[in-house]
């Protein structure tokens, strides 16, 4: 079994009255690169800020390479790199004399670990360059040059896709795989962009309004979760009434001339029978695979609430 290298148990932060983070237990494994996913203003920010000590929970704990957070913070985050939010740098200095000022804050590094970390995010031939010539995705690489340059085992990312465009969306996406695949880096990825984590992550964590809805690998959720079946009928309306009256199914939308429905897989009779016997002729049963969206959108719909 893989080390566990993060861990929270019923973490829980207030902002007043309102639970920000509500009893989040999640696990982070050894060359795990996880995703952590939850709608706009779901806890997520939050609960990144009590990973790396900048905020104090109101409960539960957080552990980073086996010690705890709160109580033994300097050991917790000797071996952790992160960003949090939007990277800043001095714009009028070159990316190289910003790593080298951050660098001091962790204890300083050679010149050397400051090429490696540049050559690492594609930046080396831009190092003596300003960084207020740089795009956006070129900052965030940055950004990630920083959090690397203790040489840490876990990488914290705050939304590191945010605002890119596709090409750097792209170039973010291909740096993670290689943190992982060439460094052996644990990245633990903060995102709502649930196309780019699909193609990234092995093992994912949804939250939602604070707490934790569902955890593990992308296939062991999908399998796991409803099928999605599309049913082609005489009479949309009719089916579609008729459908959502059955227990544990789900009308998802209808079209010009089919019905998708979510349900367990054992349902998928008892709808076609349902049809049949309502006088609604049945021309096609075609299951659909769940994506990563899909399986987002059943756990936490389109709520969303202020982190």
């Amino acid at each position: 079994m893989a080390e566990i290298v993060l861990e929270t148990t019923g973490l829980t932060k207030f902002f007043r009255a309102r639970k920000a983070v509500d009893d989040l237990s999640l696990r982070v494994y050894e060359g795990d690169v996880y995703g952590f996913l939850g709608p706009n203003w779901a806890g997520k920010s939050t609960t990144i800020r009590m990973l790396t000590g900048l905020v104090r929970p109101h409960g539960g704990s957080a552990r980073l390479m086996g010690y705890d957070v709160g109580a033994q913070r300097v050991q917790s985050l000797r071996q952790v790199g992160a960003i949090v939010e939007l990277p800043a740098f001095y714009k009028y200095m070159s990316a190289r004399e910003n790593l080298e000022i951050f660098s001091r804050y962790s204890g300083g590094c050679d010149k050397k670990r400051i090429d490696e970390v540049l050559d690492a995010v594609g930046l080396l031939d831009r190092a003596k360059d300003k960084v207020k010539t740089f795009s956006h995705g070129m900052v965030q690489r940055l950004g990630i040059a920083q959090a690397l340059l203790p040489d840490p085992k876990v990488v914290i990312l705050d939304e590191p896709t945010s605002g890119l465009d596709p090409q750097g969306m792209r170039d973010v996406r291909e740096l993670i795989l290689r943190l992982s695949k060439e460094h052996g880096i644990t990245v633990f990825l903060s995102s709502h962009l649930l196309h780019e984590v699909e193609q990234v992550c092995n093992r994912v964590g949804i939250i939602n309004r604070g707490r934790l809805v569902a955890e593990g690998s992308v296939g062991e959720l999908l399998h796991r979760e409803m099928s999605i079946v599309e049913f082609g009928v005489s009479d949309i309306a009719h089916a579609a009434e008729l459908l959502s009256g059955v227990d544990s199914l789900k009308v998802l939308e209808t079209s010009a001339c089919c019905v998708s429905i979510n349900g367990p897989r054992d349902c998928v009779a008892e709808a076609n029978r349902a049809l049949v016997q309502s006088g609604i002729d049945v021309y096609s049963i075609v299951p659909k695979t769940m994506n990563l969206e899909d399986l987002f959108m059943k756990l936490v719909g389109d709520g969303e609430e202020d982190d």
